[in-house]
């Protein structure tokens, strides 16, 4: 979406080589639940339900849940620039695409290095044959890749053809034979044919929700949206629209968000015709925009992007780094988990004062508890060149029991703690258009339990 007329969109900190070890199928620990609601000509569309507001998830299913779109296809040059900077984000899965020896060598050295894994992006403009997908791209890069996209937004490039077909019909012909060639792989390493099977295939991408009517039934094991917001809230129409437009395809198995993000070009015209918001709103929506599409059971999102250009969320022509990336950095910081599954346990919190303030609730191994929250108001007028807004709600945070709290900002105060209320049942919390993370644990001196008598 962000450039129709150019080739496909398609496409830590430390090395972590053996951080990762499941694969895209794996879903997060909230997994999507749907009901049905039906539509015009009787055609059954699965919609996404608000998981329960008592509903805890694993803290490092979030972090799995991140992801950033990087072009690495046309920007090979700039890979000694892009490949620390993705070390140093923190953030576990990419997604990209791409041919050639150069190309699948730095998808191999993100891994090798930074334990990151790849979503790779299928589409005839790189090359690629449905049959082909598998021997000239995902075997090159094994180790590192963890699923296969179809075709990049063909319903707005009218031009493309596939063995003589255009959209959609094409596009649904190249993703059946990748699915094949990727479903029905042989090899004389049992290992081999086992990994290639496994991964999961994502279903092509359209730039106009409504065009997903048009791919409905597609072969493939999750869907995927390009949600952008147009310089809008993070959520804007995400359940109304785009997530319906999405669950139609792969017989509502799951969604996730290959492409979506904000534009730092201060006009009405933005990049691609979307408003452009400042560097400092971009920051604040960027961690609103992970932790919307979590609360909402999207399994993975891919904020687009990280490569220089002007769609950049994290980086600067000059490779500077821009608000967000730090934003995103502290948080995996302080929310990475890794190790032994956790089975969170329910923990009730209210948040009362304001209807526009929104909050997910996270476990870690140690037992922690961390809450997340933010108010979900407009942080930039996008397309105009003039004003930041800060918004706050005054609320109330009421916890099932005593506990000790500590409270972060890491949009923009980093890892640094900025409150410590200590020993509380509630929070009277200033809570500004930013994400805010209060950190919970038993309290150090438990509250006295009255006696029987």
């Amino acid at each position: 979406m962000p450039h129709p007329s150019a080739p496909p969109v398609t496409l830590r900190r430390r090395k972590r080589r053996a951080l990762l070890a499941a694969l895209l199928a794996v879903v997060v620990a909230a997994t999507v639940t749907v009901v049905v609601v039906v539509t015009r000509k009787d055609a059954p569309v699965p919609v996404v339900r608000i998981p329960d507001p008592g509903d805890v998830r694993a803290s490092d299913a979030f972090v799995e849940s991140m992801g950033v779109a990087v072009q690495l296809y046309q920007q090979s040059a700039k890979y000694e620039l892009l490949a620390p900077a993705l070390g140093d984000l923190g953030v576990r899965h990419i997604r990209t695409g791409g041919n050639g020896t150069a190309f699948f060598r730095h998808v191999n050295e993100l891994h090798d290095d930074y334990g990151i894994r790849t979503l790779l992006v299928m589409d005839p403009r790189e090359g690629y044959t449905g049959p082909t997908t598998v021997s000239r791209g995902v075997l090159p890069v094994l180790d590192a890749v963890e699923g296969v996209e179809g075709p990049n937004e063909w319903d707005i490039n009218e031009e493309l053809e596939y063995q003589g077909e255009s959209w959609p019909e094409g596009v649904r012909r190249f993703q059946d034979e990748m699915f094949d060639a990727v479903k029905g792989f042989t090899d004389d390493d049992e290992d081999v044919q086992a990994r290639v099977r496994s991964l999961p295939v994502v279903s092509p991408t359209v730039a106009d929700p409504d065009a997903a009517e048009q791919l409905v039934g597609v072969r493939c094991d999750v869907a995927a949206m390009h949600s952008y917001p147009g310089g809008d809230l993070p959520d804007t129409e995400l359940e109304s629209k785009w997530l319906p437009s999405a669950l139609q395809l792969c017989d509502g198995k799951g969604v996730i968000s290959t492409e979506s993000g904000y534009c730092n070009t201060l006009t009405p015209e933005g990049c691609t015709r979307q408003g452009g918001v400042s560097e400092r709103a971009s920051a604040k929506y960027a961690l609103r925009h992970y932790f919307e599409y979590f609360r909402l059971g999207v399994e993975r999102d891919y904020l687009y992007n990280l490569s220089t250009d002007d769609w950049d969320l994290f980086l600067r022509p000059d490779g500077t780094r821009k608000p967000a990336f730090a934003a995103v950095a502290s948080t995996v910081d302080l929310l990475e988990d890794p190790g032994t599954a956790v089975n969170p346990t329910r923990f009730d919190v209210t948040v009362t004062g304001a209807d526009d303030v929104r909050h997910v609730v996270l476990q870690k191994r140690d037992g922690s508890y961390w809450v997340a929250i933010w108010t979900n108001a407009l942080s930039y007028p996008a397309g105009e060149e003039c004003c930041d807004v800060e918004t706050t709600r005054d609320v109330t945070l009421t916890l099932p029991r005593t506990m000790s709290a500590t409270v972060y900002a890491p949009t923009f105060a980093g890892t640094t703690p900025v409150d410590r209320p200590g020993d509380v049942a509630s929070l009277d919390l200033a809570v500004p258009d930013e994400v805010q993370l209060v950190r919970l644990t038993e309290a150090a001196t438990p509250a006295a339990t009255p006696s029987d008598g």
